[in-house]
């Protein structure tokens, strides 16, 4: 119980220390969101006669779309396919790799754990805080976003944004959690960052190239963006999403492991 009761402290302090950056977030991505639920019904018809003269290419490239573009394709599109899994991720890489490799780089971690603090409780707090500010900058994101879709009067269930915004969280989370176990194993939180980063860049171009290429398609299995499918569509990707989360639970068990048997810089 004393353990579970640190934990909570940690975690409720390292996120109300970051509740204004947390809240920027939330309203910057917020604010796109909203921008692309007010550009549809402008975008709509031009994009249908695009998409009718559009080369077979860009037509696999824009996830072969047929018929009346309807605002969820639009949103997937331009929105929850292409920027927020990409720029999110960022906030979490960030986070693990200064969790403790930043601390050791600032001269500040001999400091927290001269507290009587283990340090898996370290390990585990970090990567809560990384899921609960997410959670919260996901939730932001998803009020600004369907307070437009209700102000422009577009026709999208506030459960499907929602599904939408939630697949991403585990995706994000298992590159934060990427993070935290290489600053668990080395003492530059540089290397941390840049690691997720381009392994996040990575899948990204592989499923960009291979919605373009056929003999890139095989390939796409190795992103996880091809994972995700489109879940604002209404197909959740549960098994991901499960595997995913199995997936940051090992990371952080290796992070825990890394951790107890580093020597600490002081």
């Amino acid at each position: 119980m004393a353990e579970l009761g640190q934990l909570r402290a940690l975690v409720a302090y390292e996120v109300s220390r970051r509740w204004r950056s947390l809240l920027v977030w939330g309203v910057a991505l917020g604010g796109l969101g909203a921008l692309y639920v007010a550009l549809y019904p402008s975008m709509k018809t031009f994009m249908e006669q695009y998409l009718e003269q559009a080369p077979e290419n860009m037509r696999r490239f824009l996830g072969e779309l047929r018929g009346p573009l309807t605002a969820e394709q639009w949103l997937g599109m331009e929105f929850l396919d292409m920027l927020l899994p990409v720029a999110l991720p960022f906030l979490v890489i960030t986070m693990g790799a200064r969790a403790l490799a930043g601390r050791e780089e600032r001269k500040t971690l001999d400091l927290l754990l001269g507290n009587p603090l283990a340090r898996r409780q370290l390990v585990v707090s970090s990567l809560l805080t990384m899921a609960a500010s997410l959670a919260l900058v996901l939730a932001v994101t998803w009020v600004i976003s369907y307070l437009a879709v209700a102000i422009v009067g577009v026709e999208l269930g506030a459960g499907r944004l929602a599904s939408a915004l939630a697949a991403l969280w585990p995706m994000c989370l298992l590159f934060g959690a990427l993070a935290l176990l290489l600053s668990a194993l080395v003492r530059r939180s540089a290397i941390a960052i840049a690691v997720p980063a381009v392994v996040l860049i990575a899948m990204y171009v592989v499923e960009a190239l291979a919605q373009v290429s056929k003999t890139m398609e095989p390939v796409r299995i190795v992103s996880f963006f091809y994972h995700l499918g489109s879940p604002i569509q209404g197909d959740f990707p549960w098994t991901t999403v499960l595997a995913m989360l199995g997936g940051v639970c090992l990371l952080g068990l290796c992070a825990s492991i890394a951790f107890e048997r580093r020597d600490l810089y002081t």
